[in-house]
């Protein structure tokens, strides 16, 4: 990126992205992260968004649309959107 300072969402963007490189290729394929470094990453990262989801299995089962037990960052990215969609539910349920 451009050496500007960066916006609060360019700043959650970079953050997203360096945090999935960072577990990336662990295990597995480069790019790519298992099972196991996926809950990793659930329990160091999002361990408060996380407590009350499904079981990883199921998040797998959800996520992996390529069906080879890794995940790609597509598909680490469909998680991110849904769980920005149940927030962003929460906090309009609140509003009214």
């Amino acid at each position: 990126m451009a050496a500007a300072e960066l916006t609060p969402v360019e700043m959650a963007i970079e953050t997203i992205v360096t945090v999935f490189i960072s577990h990336t290729g662990k295990e597995g394929r480069v790019g790519t992260m298992t099972a196991a470094t996926f809950q990793e990453l659930l329990r160091l990262q999002l361990p408060n968004v996380m407590k009350d989801a499904p079981s990883l299995e199921e998040q797998m089962r959800a996520l992996d649309v390529s069906t080879d037990q890794e995940l790609t960052f597509e598909e680490f990215w469909r998680l991110m959107g849904e769980l920005v969609r149940t927030l962003w539910r929460e906090r309009e349920g609140r509003k009214k």
